[in-house]
């Protein structure tokens, strides 16, 4: 189930935050010092552009604060501590991964929930027992409307008992989560449209008639650095999407915001050349993707790693028993 909360920020419990803050070990002083931030603010409303007297709120985090989201997190802790007080009374069981049982039963990112568990009608109503809590003593609430819930082998009919039973919408694989596409082919060039289409709208032809060299250098840095970060961090990309947004780079660099085609002067691996050996140092797009997944390479072999290493050496194996010649057909894209 993937669960949404209205306006989540704007509508934390302080109370709550301080009994969390204090169960979670925090001292007395740092709990006074967080009050203090919270409760010295106030805010006054805009009515046709004139401001109304200031008054002090009673909940919710001020977005944009550097602060707000580390709070958020120790509210969200409240839901993590509901989960684990009902696996251990035994009325609530989580999905079991890989030959190591693994178990996995909710995923949290701030403000963005997943629930897993198996498929019965006693845990749904377990996890809207459980939500249902979580809203009354956090201040938090369960936009129903706008949450899924998606299944895996059982009948139509038990799918549909399950949504009417927690009164929200069906959802359907593939389906978005944190911005990336769950459940999707990454070896499919229709996978990545999304990002490609979002490159090609930034690039598009008439900024490049206003920006000199150096700008259009700099909009290329930052949006091969920003729109497909996420992507490139799990998947990696068929080389028919690298020459794609190769061609789109090439187009907005030397075409000056022109739609016919001009000429390119430089050869562009010379382009994504470094700055010192005579390049512009634009990320080559398929060493950036190589990087990025190397990073995981990287991380999985250090120690003490979290849920995700656990739940890969369960479903795959040990990193060291497996080498290029071992790795079955059956194994995940991303491994």
């Amino acid at each position: 189930m993937k669960v949404d909360f209205e306006k989540a920020y704007d509508s934390a419990d302080w109370k709550f935050l301080y009994y969390m803050m204090g169960r979670l070990g925090f001292s007395c002083k740092w709990i006074r010092w967080i009050r203090a931030c919270l409760e010295s603010t106030t805010v006054s409303v805009l009515v046709n552009g004139s401001p109304t007297e200031e008054f002090r709120p009673k909940r919710g985090l001020r977005q944009g604060d550097p602060l707000a989201p580390f709070l958020f997190l120790i509210v969200a802790e409240g839901l993590t501590g509901l989960v684990r007080e009902a696996k251990r009374a035994n009325v609530f069981s989580g999905v079991t991964v890989g030959t190591g049982r693994v178990k996995v039963d909710l995923l949290q990112f701030a403000d963005d929930t997943l629930f897993f568990c198996e498929p019965s009608l006693h845990n749904v109503l377990v996890v809207k027992a459980m939500l249902r809590s979580f809203e009354l003593v956090s201040g938090l609430r369960v936009n129903f409307h706008k949450s899924a819930i998606g299944v895996v082998g059982i009948s139509l009919l038990d799918k549909l008992v399950y949504s009417k039973c927690l009164n929200c919408r069906q959802m359907q694989l593939p389906f978005k989560y944190l911005g990336i596409t769950i459940g999707g082919n990454p070896r499919r060039i229709t996978f990545w449209n999304p990002i490609v289409d979002k490159i090609k709208s930034r690039l598009s032809s008439w900024k490049g008639r206003l920006f000199s060299m150096t700008g259009r250098i700099c909009l290329i840095k930052s949006i091969i650095t920003a729109f497909p970060l996420f992507y490139f961090s799990f998947f990696k990309a068929p080389i028919a999407v690298y020459n794609h947004i190769r061609r789109i780079q090439a187009k907005f660099l030397w075409g000056w915001g022109f739609e016919e085609r001009k000429i390119a002067w430089v050869n562009w691996n010379k382009v994504c050349s470094p700055v010192e050996v005579g390049g512009l140092g634009i990320k080559d797009i398929e060493c950036f993707n190589d990087a990025l997944l190397a990073k995981w390479n990287w991380r999985y072999r250090l120690p003490g790693e979290g849920l995700w290493r656990e739940i890969l050496e369960a479903r795959y194996g040990n990193w060291r028993n497996m080498d290029a010649t071992s790795v079955h057909r059956s194994h995940s894209a991303w491994w």
